[in-house]
């Protein structure tokens, strides 16, 4: 284990007020071994305790309660009674976290006796972001990505958009990924690429290292991946289609690198809108048959139209975030 590192720092990044040297510093510490995890997770339990304590006195317990009451769908159960004063203590903790930072995070499962916590994390059109998981897997979001997972069991969560996934092998705990087409990806321990865009018509599975399985929603097991090997599935369809490929060429979106290879104008212009934040409007009486192979690193929205104008008849317009384009 390296040595132990400064708490300062970790407050620090805990707060967001460290540089990104500092962060993928701290992403190095934490992945490097269980005992430097098992540091940050006391680390991280203290500080939101510590959180906890400076904002009880700004909290009202009962408007609290009452806010988190009136959230609660009103059903019929028989489950276990909890006392109203206990409810209140929970609808503050809630409240406490939400102003800590944490993000998007509410109580579910109306009190059972197994609770649940939901972490909501997400990156924003033309912005990407990486996230540590509390058992130490690594995650990468692309634009316009929405991940989700329960607090009390980490190494399941569901996915809309595009990730890059490096996960902490527990071959006791699997990892699973379930998209929102139903179909998921369970691992133990991997790297591999997952994109799964609500309205596009396939999941792609692209996988670096380890080993993966693709199953439907009811668990059968469609396929098994190897290093190198990319799964297409049809939802429609429910056909999954393998094929060799260059895995890091489908993961390069995290280094801030987009590659495309013989794609059509229909399929390049939402990844375009992803990358750059922007709404691009096509001229719906033309239609455009030209396919597109090139990279973009730090290449301008107008650079990259430019580009594409080399070997593509058309014109465009940009106003702000809205980009027309002309065949």
């Amino acid at each position: 284990m390296e040595e132990s590192i400064n708490e300062i720092l970790l407050h620090r990044f805990l707060d967001k007020e460290t540089s990104k040297e500092e962060i993928n510093a701290i992403l190095r510490w934490v992945s490097d071994s269980e005992e430097n995890r098992d540091e940050f997770r006391k680390v991280h339990h203290a500080y939101h305790l510590s959180k906890l304590k400076s904002f009880q006195s700004k909290i009202d317990v009962d408007e609290a309660w009452d806010k988190l009451n009136r959230a609660l769908p009103r059903v019929k159960t028989r489950q276990k009674l909890i006392y109203p004063d206990i409810l209140r203590k929970v609808a503050a903790s809630v409240l406490l976290i939400l102003a800590g930072g944490l993000g998007s995070l509410w109580m579910s499962g109306h009190f059972s006796e197994t609770p649940s916590a939901i972490v909501q994390l997400s990156a924003s059109k033309g912005e990407k972001s990486q996230v540590v998981l509390s058992d130490g897997s690594r995650v990468w979001l692309n634009s316009q990505t929405v991940l989700e997972y329960d607090a009390f069991n980490p190494r399941k969560v569901t996915l809309n958009g595009e990730a890059f996934f490096e996960i902490e092998k527990d071959r006791a705990h699997p990892f699973e990924v379930i998209t929102n087409s139903g179909m998921k990806v369970v691992v133990t321990g991997t790297k591999f690429n997952l994109r799964s865009y609500s309205g596009e018509p396939y999941v792609e599975t692209t996988l670096e290292e380890g080993e993966v399985q693709i199953k439907r929603a009811d668990n059968k097991l469609l396929v098994q991946l190897n290093p190198g090997q990319q799964a297409q599935y049809n939802i429609q369809t429910n056909h999954t289609r393998v094929q060799s490929v260059s895995p890091k060429l489908y993961s390069l979106w995290k280094n801030n690198e987009l590659r495309f290879v013989d794609i059509s104008f229909e399929e390049l212009v939402p990844q375009i809108e992803r990358w750059y934040g922007v709404i691009i409007t096509l001229d719906s009486t033309q239609k455009n048959n030209d396919r597109f192979t090139m990279a973009i690193k730090t290449e301008s929205l107008r650079e990259l139209l430019n580009m594409m104008k080399l070997t593509s008849k058309f014109n465009y317009e940009i106003k702000g975030e809205q980009v027309k384009i002309n065949f």
